[in-house]
């Protein structure tokens, strides 16, 4: 009835096309789904991030390129970044100051950024680097405080007009690294109009050209106060420099372009601030100094300090040197004071005390003479208590010759070494210092017999009476050989001794001029100043006239002033070790004599080339007055008037009695020397030496100064 309906289609139900549209639609919105989860933040992603009110994003991705109007100063939250498309950035400052962000500021291989009249400041906050961007186009604008990085790098050119970098700084040190101002990357380009760089520190210097960086200078330029390079330019790349000066005026966003220097303090010393130019400062009395002295590129200062202390109680590293220039310290006491050295450091007759940190953290040249390093410590692990060397910008070298070093403490030692080189010579002591004396290698070539006893080697300076004379460099103070004194200049800076009969006064001066003074006590007491006879002048224009051989002497012939060394003198320079390969390079030299000592002895000060040049050394012969022959050839030599007349030859010691407790205390007079005062009382010099704690063996004594011959009850 119903036949075979196997292969028959079935009747179509009235609910079943609805419900396959509704399964067909389902699966086609599921498949949607994904990708609108894709477009949506897309879609989303195109605006730029929102102003605030100072008129700048605090933070986000900048997908068009934008023109920011700053109304206030700006605080930025995070980084302002760029996406995957290429933009630019213009920010109109206005003025204002722009702070802020954890990291980066402005951030993106893909920004090229303008920026107008705004200052970049980075608020002393440790950053990789503040600016990091394509291309930089900065119109007066001031990068001030930037910390750990470089306030600007760019992947491919920065130009700056009108601009200002000061105060930026980086936390590495390494030749070559990336600049503490500006970041100079491999291949870049770098035009700059009217720029300031001041006082920006570490790493490769203020602006470090990597190779194939170029940088073009135009308009005015200012260097200055930057370490530890102004620009460095290694080979493969180049600096093209086409400035015509210092900058003057307004620089950057509205900042000075010059600083003052600083004034001298009332001490004589220069007081916190930059060194520009090259000069010599003579104290006067104890400084203390409360900041930073910044010795820029190729200038040479030189501080006498007259026994003078520097002093201070802020923790910092307080004098600075770049990397082509030098400081040379004479005849001062430091405490507290630290050194930061990239260029040259020297110091002759120094007392270094009481100092926390790490006294000197040297990666150029420092080469001391005559020093006693005491009580200073680290708190540090890895610290040191005096000295860190190390050859991060291939220099690194440190010499100590006749210094002592005694109960420093801390750290990893007195003396670090990390890869440079530390050399000992003649007589280096070290005694009661904890962990250990030395931390890394050295060369020794100490002297293997010394015995010398640890003293202060400062002493204080006999400045005689001031007059008023012509300058040195004016025609009454020149004359030619042989033909006397010149009149006597300004008398200061009397920091050589002849035994206890003169002294040797070096003032500065466009002609030095160098005088000689037969000293006297002070009648009040043995304190300076003392009282004296001028002896001899000399300026550098009768030492250069004189190939070799007597320049000048005094009336008596009693004080001698040559050039070279006579053959007696340098025998005795020939034997001390020290001495050996010094002789063996050409040089001038200027020998200062005076005596004899009623024991026959003439004493002689060897000075390197200029009159106030370095000390060479200091011997004693016995072979009559140093200028008997040009006794009758000289007038009377010009005096300041004395108490009493000065003897001709200096007398034999006359002891003194025993003080009530028994103590015997030798007041000492013109011509005194200690092994003349250790014959009439009958005792070693030795004991005199030692008793007193006199320096170099008792060479340095002036007249008044008390020594102790024999401790009470003795």
């Amino acid at each position: 009835m119903y036949g075979d309906f196997r292969n028959a289609s079935p009747p179509p139900r009235k609910s079943e096309s609805p419900c396959r549209l509704a399964l067909a639609l389902m699966k086609f919105f599921r498949l949607l789904l994904p990708l609108a989860f894709l477009l949506i933040p897309r879609a989303i992603a195109q605006s730029n991030p929102t102003v605030t009110t100072c008129g700048l994003p605090a933070q986000g991705t900048v997908v068009a390129s934008v023109t920011y109007t700053l109304t206030a100063d700006c605080v930025l939250t995070g980084t302002l970044e760029a996406g995957q498309t290429s933009v630019t950035v213009t920010v109109n400052g206005g003025g204002h100051r722009i702070t802020g962000g954890a990291f980066i500021l402005f951030r993106s291989a893909n920004m090229v950024l303008n920026l107008n009249n705004v200052t970049i400041d980075g608020g002393r906050q440790r950053r990789t680097e503040t600016i990091l961007v394509h291309t930089l186009n900065a119109n007066s604008v001031s990068f001030i405080n930037n910390r750990a990085g470089p306030a600007v790098n760019v992947t491919t050119a920065a130009n700056l007009t009108n601009v200002l970098l000061d105060g930026n700084s980086s936390s590495a040190f390494a030749l070559g690294g990336n600049g503490s101002a500006v970041h100079a990357g491999a291949n870049t380009a770098h035009v700059w109009q009217n720029v300031v760089l001041r006082r920006n520190f570490g790493n490769g210097g203020a602006i470090s050209l990597k190779r194939g960086a170029t940088l073009t200078t135009n308009g005015c330029l200012t260097l200055s106060g930057n370490l530890p390079f102004d620009v460095y330019a290694p080979t493969g790349t180049t600096w093209t420099n086409n400035s015509t000066g210092p900058c003057s005026g307004t620089i950057g966003n509205g900042a000075a372009a010059v600083i003052a220097s600083p004034a001298l303090m009332g001490c004589g010393l220069p007081g916190p601030g930059v060194l520009d130019a090259s000069a010599t400062y003579t104290l006067r009395s104890d400084c203390q100094l409360s900041g930073i002295i910044i010795i820029s590129e190729d200038v040479d200062i030189r501080i006498i300090g007259n026994g003078n202390t520097i002093q201070s109680s802020v923790a910092t590293y307080h004098f600075r040197t770049a990397f082509t220039s030098s400081l040379r310290l004479e005849n001062v006491e430091l405490t507290g004071v630290r050194f930061f050295n990239w260029g040259d450091l020297r110091g002759d007759r120094l007392r270094v005390a009481n100092t926390g940190g790490g006294v000197i953290f040297n990666m150029g040249e420092a080469r001391f003479i005559n020093g006693l390093f005491e009580n200073n410590a680290t708190t540090s692990a890895n610290g040191r208590s005096f000295l860190l060397t190390w050859s991060a910008y291939r220099k690194g070298f440190t010499s100590f010759t006749d210094s002592a070093f005694r109960n420093n403490t801390g750290g990893l030692g007195v003396l670090q070494n990390a890869g440079a080189t530390i050399e000992l010579n003649g007589c280096v002591l070290f005694e009661d210092n904890t962990p250990r004396d030395i931390s890394g290698s050295v060369t020794d070539n100490r002297d293997t017999d010394c015995d010398t006893e640890i003293v202060n080697p400062v002493i204080p300076v006999l400045l005689p009476p001031a007059k008023n004379p012509p300058p040195s460099d004016s025609p009454e103070a020149s004359c030619n050989p042989h033909c006397g004194s010149p009149p006597i200049p300004k008398q200061e800076a009397c920091n050589l001794k002849l035994g206890a009969i003169g002294v040797i006064c070096r003032p500065g001066g466009r002609v030095p001029v160098a005088q000689v003074w037969r000293i006297r006590p002070n009648p009040d007491g043995d304190h300076p100043p003392a009282v004296g006879t001028f002896m001899l002048a000399v300026n550098q224009p009768q030492v250069e006239a004189v190939a070799e051989g007597l320049v000048a002497c005094s009336d008596d012939g009693r004080v001698a002033v040559r050039t070279g060394l006579p053959p007696e003198i340098r025998r005795l320079f020939e034997l001390s070790p020290k001495y050996e390969e010094v002789l063996k390079i050409p040089r001038r030299y200027i020998v200062f004599s005076k005596g004899p000592t009623w024991e026959g002895k003439t004493h002689h000060v060897v000075l390197d080339r200029f009159l106030n040049g370095q000390v060479f050394g200091t011997v004693d012969t016995y072979d009559g007055p140093p200028g008997g022959d040009c006794v009758k050839s000289q007038p009377a030599a010009k005096t300041i008037p004395l108490p009493t007349p000065a003897p001709a030859y200096a007398p034999f010691v006359q002891p003194q009695e025993a003080q009530p407790d028994g103590s015997i205390v030798h007041i000492v007079q013109p011509g005194d020397t200690i092994s003349a005062i250790a014959v009439a009382y009958r005792v070693h010099q030795l004991e005199i030496i030692m008793n007193n704690q006199l320096e170099h063996m008792g060479r340095w004594i002036r007249p008044g100064q008390r020594l102790i011959i024999r401790e009470r009850g003795g």
